[in-house]
């Protein structure tokens, strides 16, 4: 079995196409974070003159250096620390509230109090809620539709399921082979992204703040009324594992597409599809009243980009049960995931001739 799961991995990996996407993928990463963020560097100099509480006085004194300076607005300041002063200031939070999609004031359940620098993490959460959520799709679709798809265009499946492996242990060392290669795309990748700040920061300052004061896209505070209590380094890891769940949930649904397709660029094109009709539904359409706000809330994008499952405190009252958004969008996804696990199995045990 293990020869066969490396067999498997192996014909993934040696895909041109995968190869070739990853250099384009290198080289466009590289561009964008020297182009998009140019001149992004350490500044952790800036924020010393403002460690330790942030006190009124000291976002009146943030606003007097805003003015000697030249800057009339705190979003212009390249290294954001006015910015972040200013947002997490004793004026600023007494005067802002923010509510629930039901009408109810959210609480803090951490209070930034304190001024801190860790610009690095917002970059690295960033990656991974954009460039690591399209680049996993692109390399799952690319990696995983022609699994199966290929056995059949190349007229081999048949002779596959009559070998002395078996049909089950085929589609497990498919299975295998596939989870190892998303796996490996979502280390590569981190590796990555972690190395190229590092060298652009020169280090990973701020791994102990709390995820409430990290800004990602330099002004938006995504978790400011999260309700858990992570340090930067704690929730990315937690959310790059959440992350690699998400991208390994996809790849089960890509290759139930794949067992179902006569061909690889069929596969690739519904696979495709079942990834981009939700975006186009409610991200460009905003279908998402009714019922179909209930759908939004559970579509399988927003495991591969995390950020939304730790944003808010959100609860639901299931059969009495009251289970917080992030339990049960996991319980969800989970038995989805196993129906789609045990239909692949079926579906490809069953169906002798393809047609």
């Amino acid at each position: 079995m293990i020869q066969l799961i490396r067999y498997e991995f192996v014909k993934i990996m040696m895909r041109k196409s995968i190869a070739l996407t990853f250099a384009i993928f290198l080289i466009f990463f590289v561009a964008y974070s020297f182009v998009q963020h140019a001149g992004l560097s350490d500044a952790s100099k800036d924020y010393r003159p403002y460690e330790g509480p942030i006190t009124q006085e000291k976002a009146n004194l943030a606003r007097d250096h805003m003015q000697i300076i030249g800057l009339n607005n705190e979003y212009i300041y390249p290294n954001g620390v006015f910015y972040d002063i200013l947002n997490f200031s004793p004026e600023t939070k007494n005067n802002y509230t923010s509510y629930d999609e039901t009408g109810q004031i959210r609480t803090r359940t951490v209070d930034v109090t304190d001024i801190h620098y860790n610009k690095p993490w917002g970059y690295l959460l960033e990656y991974i809620d954009q460039f690591g959520t399209v680049f996993m799709i692109i390399f799952i679709l690319l990696g995983l539709a022609p699994v199966f798809a290929n056995e059949y265009a190349l007229g081999t499946a048949s002779l596959l399921r009559s070998s002395k492996r078996g049909k089950s242990k085929l589609v497990t060392a498919k299975l295998l082979a596939s989870m190892i290669y998303i796996v490996v795309c979502v280390i590569v990748f981190a590796g990555v992204n972690l190395q190229m700040y590092w060298l652009r920061f020169g280090h990973l300052a701020g791994a102990d703040t709390p995820i409430q004061s990290v800004a990602m896209y330099f002004d938006t505070f995504y978790y400011e009324f999260s309700p858990y209590r992570f340090t930067a380094l704690q929730y990315y890891i937690v959310q790059l594992l959440t992350h690699a769940a998400g991208s390994l949930v996809l790849g089960c649904i890509v290759l139930l597409v794949s067992v179902l397709s006569s061909t690889p660029f069929i596969a690739v094109s519904v696979s495709a599809a079942i990834v981009g009709l939700p975006y186009l539904a409610y991200d460009v359409l905003n279908l998402n009243s009714g019922w179909m706000r209930w759908l939004e809330s559970f579509q399988l994008s927003t495991m591969i980009r995390v950020t939304r499952l730790f944003k808010y405190d959100v609860h639901y009252s299931v059969l009495g049960l009251k289970l917080s958004y992030f339990t049960l969008y996991m319980a969800v996804i989970s038995l989805f995931t196993i129906g789609v696990v045990v239909f692949t199995y079926r579906t490809f045990r069953r169906r002798e001739v393809f047609s």
